[in-house]
């Protein structure tokens, strides 16, 4: 999940909305080191108390909570900001994180909570009224841009969350395909534009390791699409564009504003 708050990170001071620090016990991974955003705490213990001692800074207007639900009463007491928490897919949609009463009490002390699939919103249960919004994944326009007009056969990736033989079952009904296993592959992040601008089609279909489906764009698929790549969706559809609402200057604008609507 530091991945997309990497990106947003980056956008956010790109555009001059002010400044911001992306901190996580994760170990580094190809968008993280790309971008350089993040601060690395040996601890999750550590992120919190690092988060807590900032926060109360009086230039801080806000904590952005990545996934982390059982985070936000942490910050919701001790540092008296508001709090926003994002969903980005392989957190919510699993039943037994959507359904544990203790998730469900802390995600309902977020100020706000944004989800980037709209199927979220059914799986997003709180105790009280707290405001949901949706929020698409920025994509770096600057980074994946198309640059090959011979473009031939396709491709897929798969992940660590995923059940990866259900997922290539699925795949291999695509006579010809490339496969490839990020968890083997080990891409440097900016080399994946060269290796989506050689395929014609990317093939967007992923089976979560608990079984369902993902009903939504990747952030792959949409980055393959930023490269000039045709995508096969979930809905047994061809896309060949990218939604203008996944450019970052949209992205960031409409959270910029939401950001200002919180802490007005």
């Amino acid at each position: 999940m530091v991945g997309g708050s990497s990106i947003q990170s980056h956008f956010y001071k790109k555009f001059g909305y002010g400044n911001s620090w992306v901190l996580s016990s994760k170990d580094a991974h190809p968008v993280i080191k790309h971008y350089g955003e993040v601060e690395k705490l040996p601890r999750v213990r550590d992120v919190i108390l690092e988060g807590l001692r900032r926060s109360r800074r009086p230039e801080v207007d806000l904590v952005f909570v990545h996934g982390s639900e059982m985070l936000v009463p942490f910050f919701k007491i001790f540092s008296n900001k508001k709090v926003i928490l994002q969903y980005h897919g392989s957190d919510v949609n699993d039943p037994k994180r959507s359904k544990n009463i203790f998730r469900i009490i802390a995600r309902s002390m977020a100020d706000v909570i944004i989800y980037n699939q709209k199927a979220h919103l059914k799986r997003i249960i709180t105790i009280k009224n707290v405001k949901k919004t949706y929020h698409v994944n920025a994509v770096d326009t600057d980074l994946f841009v198309s640059n090959n007009d011979n473009k031939k056969g396709s491709v897929a990736f798969i992940s660590g969350n995923l059940d990866k033989e259900a997922t290539k079952k699925l795949l291999k009904k695509f006579d010809g395909i490339t496969i490839i296993d990020t968890e083997n592959a080990k891409i440097p992040y900016e080399n994946i534009p060269d290796i989506l601008n050689k395929y014609e089609i990317f093939v967007d279909l992923k089976i979560t390791d608990y079984g369902l489906l993902v009903p939504t764009l990747s952030k792959l698929a949409l980055q393959a699409l930023s490269c000039g790549c045709k995508v096969y969706t979930f809905e047994n559809e061809i896309k060949k564009k990218l939604p203008d609402r996944h450019k970052p200057e949209i992205v960031m604008k409409k959270l910029y504003d939401l950001f200002l609507e919180v802490t007005s």
